[in-house]
């Protein structure tokens, strides 16, 4: 869905957008790399692709890299027959042809990344947090002499059948803050903590 951008001087900071092609600035001020760090919060790392780099390798190490141990080519051999064997092996050799001398291959992601994605994370946590802090409106909340601050909202309004949309509203919003918190890492966590 997206990929890094990597510069002649070497610096990682744009993002590319896959399905459109939009060259995206490393700036909170832009929409799109706010969208960017949503998205990443979202659905994971995984959606991120490192920036291309052209590296110097014969096709004998490039091979190499990506043959299976010896152990388990003999093992699919045995089960599969050398026909399987053979199809695998053809696939990494027509990837890396005799005639190659650089491979683009991707390089990881940039740690900006993973901490533009940990501040999101640190910071739904505690909006989550402050969510949960606030009072149930079907339990309310008495002052210290008995008396109600926050009287509690009935469950129903109207009728038997219906639930009360302040209530529910509430207990959604609860739900959701509880799911942020639940899917919280424990490094965020500890580093809110601390």
């Amino acid at each position: 869905m997206y990929k890094i951008q990597r510069f002649f001087d070497g610096s990682e900071n744009t993002i590319i957008r896959k399905s459109d092609n939009t060259f995206i600035p490393r700036n909170d001020g832009n929409m799109d790399y706010q969208q960017f760090v949503n998205d990443i919060y979202e659905n994971g790392i995984g959606i991120v692709e490192g920036a291309d780099y052209v590296g110097v390798t014969t096709y004998t190490e490039a091979r190499r890299a990506e043959y299976p141990p010896i152990a388990d080519q003999l093992d699919k051999i045995y089960h599969e027959g050398i026909d399987a064997w053979k199809a695998d092996i053809k696939v990494i050799k027509d990837k890396y042809p005799k005639t190659q001398v650089g491979i683009t291959s991707i390089a990881p992601i940039p740690d900006w990344v993973n901490t533009a994605l940990f501040d999101k994370q640190k910071m739904e946590y505690i909006r989550a947090k402050e969510r949960l802090a606030l009072p149930e409106l079907s339990v309310g909340v008495k002052d210290e002499d008995g008396n109600w601050e926050i009287k509690p909202e009935p469950l129903y309004v109207y009728d038997i059948d219906t639930r009360n949309p302040l209530v529910m509203s509430d207990e959604e919003q609860r739900r959701v803050a509880q799911e942020v918190i639940n899917n919280t890492p424990q490094e965020v966590i500890n580093s809110v903590s601390n």
